[in-house]
């Protein structure tokens, strides 16, 4: 036959060459994207809060880089939310709504707001109290990066017991629900909160160490390492992060939290680490195949959309 027909021999041939490069290029495909996969956390989270704390340590401005390493984290994710989506049907930042867009507006207002007014009044309290207590409340003799971690830490019980509260009460619900409504995670959906409870969330988070006199490097290197985290958290990406979700608020274990069910409404409140999930009983262990069915408020249809009716949602009766 391959000598009545040398050209099917050939076309044979090449069309075994063609498959081989095709399971070549597949097999690279899987480890390429499985390292990217696991490289997430560390690169988007953990690296910039080592170069940012290295900046501040150094006496170094950390505006200008925070912004940077803010567009770089979200030009990122929203690669990974394009080529590596954990849902496809959740969609991607490029889609957001005019909604999710304003919202990240009105957040990083309210953020320099809260910023500001904790770096002054509420640090000018601290530094009367401890002069009132003829002590050093802030531990500034610490090494810069254990200042850090402290910080972090108390920031992080703040958090925790704040989200938890908004869950529990049945009037703060009304403000929080506005954070479950979506049915779809990406990562700008992250400053998807109503603007009195985004008020809250900053002031829980910067005013104790304020109070403490942590100084106003310190509070800045904790709004900017908790956006950072809320960013990853809700990014529409297939992260793996193995043992890292035992320590920091991944995608996976927050994700969770976001489920339409009990399971999400009981469980992963934390907002950087998850040692207050864990010490409260609250943390649920994400799996590698861990896909909720649903994400969104459980029972509710038909949530209103717009950035208006989202103002007022929580002055009305519950849905």
């Amino acid at each position: 036959v391959s000598t009545a027909f040398p050209w099917r021999a050939v076309t044979q041939s090449g069309g075994h060459a063609v498959a081989s490069t095709h399971v070549q290029e597949k097999e690279l495909r899987g480890p390429l994207k499985e390292a990217i996969r696991r490289s997430l956390v560390p690169v988007g989270l953990i690296c910039p809060l080592l170069v940012a704390s290295w900046q501040v340590s150094e006496n170094l401005p950390l505006e200008n880089l925070a912004l940077g390493i803010y567009v770089a984290v979200a030009g990122l994710l929203i690669l990974c939310e394009y080529f590596l989506a954990f849902r496809g049907d959740w969609g991607t930042t490029i889609r957001g709504t005019k909604t999710d867009f304003l919202y990240v507006i009105v957040g990083a207002g309210l953020e320099r707001l809260s910023f500001l007014a904790c770096v002054t009044v509420v640090a000018s309290i601290g530094w009367h109290l401890s002069s009132y207590l003829e002590t050093e409340l802030w531990p500034r003799s610490w090494p810069f990066g254990f200042q850090v971690l402290a910080a972090l830490l108390i920031a992080d019980v703040g958090a925790y017991f704040r989200h938890r509260l908004f869950h529990k009460s049945s009037t703060l619900w009304r403000f929080h629900q506005i954070h479950h409504s979506p049915t779809g995670l990406f990562w700008i959906r992250s400053a998807h909160t109503h603007p009195l409870e985004q008020l809250c969330i900053m002031i829980v988070m910067m005013l104790p160490i304020a109070l403490l006199g942590a100084g106003a490097e310190i509070i800045a290197l904790v709004a900017f390492a908790y956006g950072l985290s809320g960013l990853l958290q809700h990014a529409n990406i297939d992260a793996r992060s193995s043992i890292l979700n035992f320590v920091f608020a991944t995608p996976e274990v927050h994700r969770i939290h976001h489920r339409a069910d009990e399971r999400g409404n009981q469980s992963n409140f934390s907002a950087f680490f998850v040692l207050m999930d864990i010490l409260f009983g609250t943390y649920c262990r994400p799996t590698p195949s861990e896909d909720p069915e649903r994400v969104g408020l459980g029972g509710v249809t038909g949530f209103p959309g717009d950035f208006l009716s989202h103002l007022v949602i929580p002055f009305k009766a519950c849905l």
